[in-house]
């Protein structure tokens, strides 16, 4: 994970350490500093910008020490743009945690440049954590939202999640059936609206029949509503420890994780997890 010195940068932290510990992994932290005029100057390890950095990761070690016994640690400081340094990194790690906005952040803005560049270009699953007092290490339950290509996905990582912090699950598709008013052909709208919704609620079941069978010990729900993905994913995620979202594959280079992903990451105030296969 990225390790930045900002309060965000602390609870990613806090977070990633907790995600170490369940998933019995060890957790690789990294500080990035922006390279020198002209390349990587020889002697730049005697720089102050090299100490101070180098004493942050030490610090960051010993607070996961202290928070999370028996979590093994390492840390490694780079010359490099943070961004890249995480996703170059990112192809020998089950899971990358960045913090929502680091050091270097706008006022107002949720997500950071270098967070919105990892979630986007990260090979495997990008989980983002925003600057909660404390973390979320109960057992309040998952969030999942399901939707397209990336069901699958979604439902691998929601389930581990689920199992590993002994958590109910809740499985949320949305789609957004809009109906005229015409009282002429309501009758038929109505019908059209159940035969939809049962066709959605059948593709779920079929969806999560092999991991149901997988994770017997997860309580899961499942519900498909009418309204917005948006919308119904940050009405369920208020309690939630962590939601579950998958990439949508947009060309818009201004939103590469497509509108639902980041909508639920701007405004949930809970961890979100960007789901990739693995």
């Amino acid at each position: 994970m990225g390790v930045d010195g900002s309060e965000t940068g602390t609870r990613a932290l806090d977070w990633a350490a907790g995600e170490a510990r369940v998933r019995r992994v060890a957790l690789r932290l990294l500080h990035a500093l922006p390279q020198v005029r002209g390349g990587t100057a020889p002697g730049i390890e005697q720089e102050p910008e090299w100490g101070a950095a180098r004493r942050l990761l030490d610090e960051a070690e010993e607070r996961v020490r202290r928070r999370m016994e028996g979590v093994e640690t390492s840390s490694e400081l780079v010359v490099d743009d943070a961004a890249s340094a995480l996703v170059a990194r990112a192809r020998d790690a089950g899971l990358v945690v960045v913090g929502t906005r680091g050091s270097g952040g706008l006022a107002g803005l949720v997500l950071g440049s270098v967070a919105f560049k990892v979630a986007a270009h990260a090979p495997v699953s990008v989980a983002l954590a925003p600057a909660l007092r404390e973390p979320t290490t109960g057992h309040a339950e998952i969030v999942a939202g399901v939707d397209g290509p990336s069901t699958g996905a979604v439902l691998a990582e929601a389930f581990r999640e689920a199992a590993l912090w002994r958590a109910p699950l809740r499985v949320v598709h949305a789609f957004r059936f809009f109906q005229v008013p015409d009282p002429v052909h309501s009758a038929e709208l109505a019908a059209l609206l159940r035969h939809h919704r049962q066709a959605a609620e059948a593709r779920i079941e079929e969806a999560l029949a092999d991991w149901r069978t997988r994770f017997p010990e997860v309580q899961v729900t499942a519900e498909v509503v009418n309204d917005s993905p948006r919308k119904a994913l940050l009405q369920v995620s208020a309690g939630a420890q962590l939601v579950v979202v998958g990439p949508h594959d947009h060309r818009d280079p201004l939103m590469p994780l497509g509108s639902v992903a980041y909508t639920v990451i701007h405004r949930c105030g809970r961890p979100v997890l960007i789901a990739r296969p693995a």
